[in-house]
């Protein structure tokens, strides 16, 4: 840990250079720009509306109106699902810069953290909007929410760091699993409550840390509750050694990476 927060503290100014690189080249070419962060969550949330409104989607009685509670359930899952996307495309897109420098991972995975928070802060000003437009009032323990929500950014970076390197060495492996995350959010309450009445969905539902995750931020800060708060600190301990052991595997593969890297 320390030796982690002395690499990224030694080299902040390129931390810095590349995530404005980054933000700025992601929406420079766009001409609504960085509007589409707030376009995109709002045009997720009237798709599935308009298919809980036409009874395709049963999501179950939720304590909030279902259109605030889809998009505070998708933003929430997507900033699990970013966190894993861009350090699993960190060897990939920063090959070029480890293979004819000495730049460790260290500050490389910590700019994919801070443009990923940047890229989740700004939209979720619209969450905000739509809770409260909703009559949602939030309590004291709401201003936990940023801190709840690290357990889910600890595990996004574990498997995103395992696949990094699989998307160097074992591209298939890589790719399944990016597929298995799409999968993944239909077998989380996401887009439905908690209460299944399907057997055997509840089964994997039960079994899934993200139900427990996810579930803990929502309910904090739509009704200031602690949801299942025995697992969610179980599984916020399993995310804290998954994130430890993914680092130190990516450091161990490092010369058999960068062979890769040099190879290709």
């Amino acid at each position: 840990m320390w030796k982690f927060f002395g690499s990224v503290k030694s080299w902040w100014y390129l931390v810095k250079q590349l995530t404005q690189v980054e933000i700025i080249g992601m929406y420079k070419k766009s001409f609504l720009g960085m509007a589409w962060m707030f376009i995109l969550p709002i045009l997720a949330v009237i798709i599935w509306v308009v298919l809980n409104g036409a009874g395709v989607v049963n999501p179950g009685e939720t304590d909030i109106p279902y259109p605030a509670y889809v998009l505070l359930s998708t933003s929430i899952w997507g900033f699990f699902l970013e966190a894993y996307k861009s350090t699993s495309n960190l060897l990939t897109k920063n090959g070029r810069m480890l293979i004819m420098s000495e730049v460790p991972f260290e500050p490389l995975l910590m700019q994919k953290i801070v443009v990923h928070l940047i890229n989740f802060i700004i939209p979720f000003v619209v969450n905000i909007i739509v809770l409260l437009a909703f009559g949602v009032r939030f309590s004291a323990l709401a201003l936990l929410f940023p801190i709840s929500l690290l357990p889910l950014l600890l595990l996004g970076m574990a498997l995103g760091m395992v696949v990094a390197i699989f998307r160097v060495i074992m591209v298939d492996v890589a790719n399944l699993i990016d597929e298995g995350m799409k999968l993944l959010m239909f077998l989380t309450p996401i887009v439905y409550t908690p209460k299944i009445t399907a057997s055997w969905l509840e089964v994997i539902v039960n079994y899934n840390p993200l139900t427990y995750l996810i579930g803990f931020s929502r309910d904090l800060l739509t009704s200031g509750t602690f949801y299942m708060p025995l697992h969610y600190l179980i599984f916020s301990g399993v995310s804290l050694i998954a994130v430890a052991v993914s680092f130190r595997f990516l450091l161990k593969s490092s010369s058999i990476v960068l062979e890769r890297l040099i190879s290709n």
